[in-house]
């Protein structure tokens, strides 16, 4: 009798033994299928090299393929949203951006995610700079003789931007509230459009990314009076800050970072920043960042949630005092 209940309490323990140590040893594993990082525009744009060429290393040191999936839509909104309602579970991840984890707040209050709240952020990698450029033939030197022709003649200058709503539109917002100018918005369906008319002389100005502007810069076929950086960029080292010009508080950099959907364990949270930090130093990184002009920014995710909540206000602002309306 003693014997049969031995054998009868055994099988009962070795019957719990996976109940309990199940999320233990799942967590344990992870990853222990491929992890999906979810792009919010197509492929061959900024974010899209970004994604793909930390995923490489990334997949390395996890052991397991990253996934890159685009999936574009509403200013990248839909590939936001998609992921905010994902299982938190580490597996499906977004590379947001300034546009999608700021202005798209402003700009299209009805979506169904907010930036903070339905998210974990694992880490910001990079920024993307934007130069403010005027064509070659207008009569200005500097940052400072712009904002005095733009103060003579209100009005009758204009700028372009790669589209209603997106960065390089608030970029040229900001710098007007800051400056106390106005000048007309002419919207143009991205960079390259952008900058040939910049170089045609068709716009008068414009805050550009400078992957897209970077060639005539250095050709001479525009000119360049500053970046919209905290502090100068070593991609173009003679291009002072708006700051240094006498107009502060005017970084209007685009930025990425990955983001989980909220909930997700921290313990994944910290193994895929700690891999994605790695991937920065990556050789083949660095010379896609380099190419492409975009700058390694590493921002933890502890200091994420703050930085995120004040770039939604920022904008928002931008936003509203500009009456700024999306496509």
């Amino acid at each position: 009798m003693l014997d049969r209940r031995r054998v009868v309490l055994a099988a009962l323990a070795a019957a719990a033994a996976p109940a309990v140590a199940g999320p233990a040893a799942a967590q344990a594993t992870y990853p222990a299928r491929p992890v999906t990082v979810v792009v919010p525009y197509p492929p061959a744009g900024s974010v899209d090299l970004v994604a793909r060429a930390i995923g490489e290393p990334v997949s390395r040191s996890l052991g397991q393929p990253v996934v890159v999936e685009n999936r574009g839509g509403s200013g990248g909104s839909v590939a936001a949203q998609a992921v905010a309602l994902a299982e938190p579970d580490g597996y499906r991840l977004v590379l947001g951006t300034q546009q999608t984890h700021a202005t798209n707040e402003a700009l299209f209050p009805s979506i169904g995610y907010r930036a903070v709240e339905s998210f974990t952020p694992i880490c910001q990698v990079c920024t993307v700079p934007h130069a403010l450029v005027v064509k070659k033939t207008l009569p200005v030197a500097s940052a400072a003789e712009l904002v005095e022709l733009l103060k003579r003649e209100p009005g009758r200058l204009n700028y372009g931007s790669t589209g209603n709503g997106s960065s390089s539109h608030l970029a040229c917002e900001l710098f007007q509230l800051r400056a106390g100018v106005k000048a007309q918005h002419v919207p143009y369906r991205g960079g390259g459009p952008l900058a040939q008319d910049l170089m045609a002389g068709v716009v008068d100005f414009g805050f550009i990314a400078v992957a897209n502007i970077r060639g005539p810069l250095e050709g001479g076929l525009v000119r360049g009076l500053a970046i919209a950086s905290a502090k100068r960029i070593a991609l173009m080292p003679e291009l002072p800050t708006l700051a240094e010009t006498g107009l502060p508080d005017v970084d209007a950099d685009a930025w990425f970072a990955y983001f989980a959907p909220a909930r997700t364990p921290p313990e994944r949270i910290a193994m895929l920043a700690k891999a994605i930090e790695e991937a920065l130093a990556a050789d083949s990184v660095r010379e896609t960042f380099d190419r492409n002009a975009v700058v390694a920014r590493f921002r933890p995710s502890a200091e994420m949630p703050e930085f995120v909540a004040a770039e939604v206000r920022k904008w928002a602002e931008v936003v509203r005092l500009a009456n700024v309306k999306a496509e």
